[in-house]
């Protein structure tokens, strides 16, 4: 499944990247299975394979392999549910991927408003500014 190609200039107009595509969902399927996503991606990626039934049952096929292989390696015999390590795992990505989101604003957010102190403090001290409660401290 191919994005239109009307959805991709109406997308480039607006400034926003077109939304990934198939073919290069399918080439971050062995990434992502493996655990060597970029961080980047991963949010398109997840996004793509849950809107699109082909891409996610080639996911789910690999990622099905490779848990299995990993089973049969593993020395402790319990029971998987496999396709639903999969929702799990892209659960658990997704989650991961928001916390840092979050993180981001917060630091962000953070050093806005320390950047903003430390002007008002600079300006206090230059006396642009009369902060009466500063007054004691500079």
């Amino acid at each position: 499944m191919t994005v239109p190609y009307s959805r991709i200039v109406t997308e480039k107009q607006k400034g926003v990247p077109p939304a990934m595509d198939c073919e290069r969902a399918e080439k971050l399927i062995q990434p992502y299975v493996q655990d060597k996503m970029p961080e980047n991606e991963m949010e398109e990626f997840i996004t793509h394979v849950r809107n699109c039934p082909d891409c996610y049952d080639e996911l789910e096929t690999y990622f099905i392999i490779r848990q299995a292989a990993r089973y049969l390696d593993d020395d402790d015999r319990q029971s998987y549910n496999l396709r639903g390590l999969l929702a799990q795992d892209l659960r658990e990505k997704e989650r991961r991927i928001q916390r840092k989101k979050r993180r981001n604003v917060f630091f962000t957010v953070l050093i806005l408003v320390l950047a903003v102190l430390l002007i008002v403090f600079t300006l206090h001290y230059l006396d642009f500014v009369e902060i009466p409660w500063l007054k004691g401290f500079f």
